[in-house]
C-alpha cells in the first residue's frame, strides 16, 4: 500500500518543489487516472503510461476516491480518466458518480472511442466535462495500420452517438510522418470535425519511446499544418496554441521540454497509474 502524501508530493529537487509551490502552498490542479493498463487496440506509438499492456493492475474505486479527497485540499479541480482504455474498466459508471459526489471536480475522459456504443448508457453529458477521442486518421486502412485493429466502423458509430447526445467532444490526432500528414488527410479530418462541431487537437509525436521509431515517424507540426494554411508561430515557452476555424477550435499541442514555464502552470498535476502509484508529469 502506498502512502498518499509521501508518494504524491516527493520533493526530489528544487525544480520539483517549484513545480507545485506557489505562495508557500502546494497546488495540485489536476489528476490523470489510468484506470487500467489494458487496451483493446495496439497503437504502434503507444507507451501506455509506462505500464505493460499485459499488466493486470486495475484501480479500485475506494483508492481513487481516497486520493481525490486527499488532493482536494491542494486545489484539485480536474480529474481525467484514461487507460489503457478506460471503458474496459467495468465500474466506470460507479466511479463517475462517486467522483461527482465529492463536488467541485470536473471529469474528463480520454478514450479510443471503440466501446462507446456498448457503454453509452453508463455516461451522461451532464456529468462529463469533455470526452477526448483518439483518432489519427479517417482512412480505414491507415487506421488499421496505426491501431493494429479494424475498429474504424465502431469509432465512427461511437462518435455519432456522442454527437446525438450532445457530449462535448474533442478529437486528438497524433501527427505521423508519411501516414497522416499529407494535405488530403489533414483536410479530411478537419472537415469532419467542422461538420460535427468537434474541437480538434493535433499532437506532436513524443520521443518517450523507441528513438528509431521516433526518427521514422516524427513530423514537424508547424511545417505540417502550414500545408492547410495554419501558422501557429509557437514559441519555446508555450506548448499549445488555439486557432478558431469555421466554428471549432483547432489546437496544436507540442512537446515542450521545459513544461514548468509553459502552459500557465498545467504541470501542477499528477498521474495515477493502474498500480496505484502517483507520479509527477515531469518524472
Amino acid at each position: 500500500m502506498f502512502n498518499y502524501y509521501e508518494d504524491a508530493f516527493p520533493i526530489k529537487s528544487e525544480m520539483n518543489y517549484y513545480n507545485h509551490h506557489n505562495d508557500n502552498e502546494f497546488k495540485i490542479n489536476s489528476l490523470r487516472i489510468s484506470l487500467t493498463g489494458e487496451c483493446n487496440e495496439d497503437c504502434f506509438y503507444c507507451h501506455n503510461e509506462g505500464i505493460s499492456k499485459s499488466s493486470k493492475y486495475k484501480l479500485e474505486i475506494e483508492h481513487i476516491i481516497s486520493t481525490i479527497y486527499s488532493l482536494k485540499e491542494f486545489g484539485l479541480k480536474k480529474v481525467k480518466l484514461t487507460g489503457g482504455e478506460p471503458f474496459l474498466y467495468k465500474k466506470i459508471k460507479q466511479l463517475i458518480h462517486a467522483i461527482k459526489q465529492i463536488g467541485d471536480i470536473d471529469i474528463f475522459i480520454t478514450t479510443n472511442g471503440t466501446l462507446i456504443s456498448k457503454r453509452i448508457d453508463e455516461i451522461n453529458p451532464s456529468l462529463i466535462k469533455k470526452i477526448s477521442i483518439s483518432l489519427d486518421t479517417l482512412n480505414k486502412e491507415k487506421y488499421k495500420l496505426i491501431t493494429g485493429k479494424n475498429f474504424h466502423k465502431e469509432i465512427l458509430e461511437g462518435l455519432n452517438i456522442l454527437f446525438e447526445k450532445n457530449f462535448n467532444i474533442e478529437i486528438d490526432s497524433i501527427l505521423l510522418k508519411s501516414i497522416n500528414t499529407n494535405k488530403k488527410d489533414l483536410l479530411q479530418i478537419i472537415d469532419f470535425c467542422v461538420s460535427k462541431s468537434f474541437n480538434l487537437q493535433f499532437i506532436e509525436l513524443s520521443n518517450a519511446g523507441n528513438l528509431n521509431f521516433y526518427k521514422k515517424y516524427y513530423a514537424d507540426p508547424l511545417a505540417v499544418l502550414k500545408k492547410v494554411g495554419f501558422d501557429f508561430n509557437i514559441d519555446k515557452y508555450n506548448d499549445r496554441k488555439i486557432i478558431k476555424y469555421k466554428g471549432i477550435n483547432i489546437t496544436l499541442c507540442r512537446s515542450v521540454k521545459d513544461t514548468c514555464f509553459s502552459s500557465n502552470g498545467r504541470c501542477t498535476g499528477l498521474r495515477m497509474l493502474p498500480n496505484g502509484q502517483l507520479k509527477d508529469f515531469n518524472y
